[in-house]
């Protein structure tokens, strides 16, 4: 009783705090759609899409050959084109080749940590300044891939004629969601108030008559 309390408080919360998005979860037959259209509008293969019981709303592209998203998600997220828009996200990762060019940076990136743990030398000190100098470089590679797969999400729903305000709430529903989280120290995404901003901005830039919700 007490979990299903909580659970329409957290719904009612997001309602009152996004006005004008419906609030209704989104079904696995509305991912699957969303992907085939998404797909076929970026012009690449279908890969895989798998849906994954977790209460953790996320999507991601595993090596390049298969698409996840989460019941968590689909929870989350409240209307199709946000959906669409967070696949459209996924499939910018897959189009730009950001997998291929991601195992490329992280490479050389331990490299670099190798050869500063030889100049610093050994111990816990060492060990922490190299760990921490890895994680802000692959952190500022993934920040700059988020942003590009944002506007590429930004230019499919365009591009296939529609709403182009999804990936911008969705963005919106994880930021409130991450904001009951604790802070993760090292981030790989934008900052969720410059991202949206970036968003609404890539949008209107477009079309200038767009009206968000």
């Amino acid at each position: 009783m007490r979990k299903t309390m909580c659970a329409f408080v957290f719904a009612a919360l997001l309602a009152c705090a996004m006005p004008g998005v419906s609030r209704a979860a989104i079904g696995e037959e509305d991912v699957r759609s969303a992907w085939d259209e998404v797909s076929r509008i970026a012009e690449i293969e279908p890969l895989p899409l798998l849906i994954k019981n977790d209460s953790t709303p996320n999507a991601w592209v595993t090596s390049g050959k298969s698409v996840t998203v989460t019941t968590g998600l689909m929870e989350l997220l409240g209307r199709y084109e946000e959906i669409f828009g967070v696949l459209s996200h996924e499939a910018g990762h897959v189009k730009l080749k950001h997998y291929q060019s991601a195992v490329t940076s992280t490479i050389g990136v331990g490299i670099a940590s190798l050869l500063l743990g030889k100049v610093i030398g050994g111990g816990v000190v060492g060990e922490i300044v190299v760990e921490a100098g890895s994680n802000l470089a692959t952190a500022g590679l993934s920040r700059e891939k988020e942003v590009e797969a944002d506007d590429f999400a930004v230019d499919i729903a365009f591009k296939g004629g529609a709403d182009p305000t999804g990936i911008y709430t969705a963005l919106e529903r994880l930021a409130l969601y991450k904001g009951k989280l604790s802070p993760s120290g090292f981030n790989s995404h934008p900052p969720d108030d410059r991202r949206l901003l970036h968003v609404k901005n890539r949008i209107l830039e477009t079309d200038p008559d767009v009206e968000f919700p």
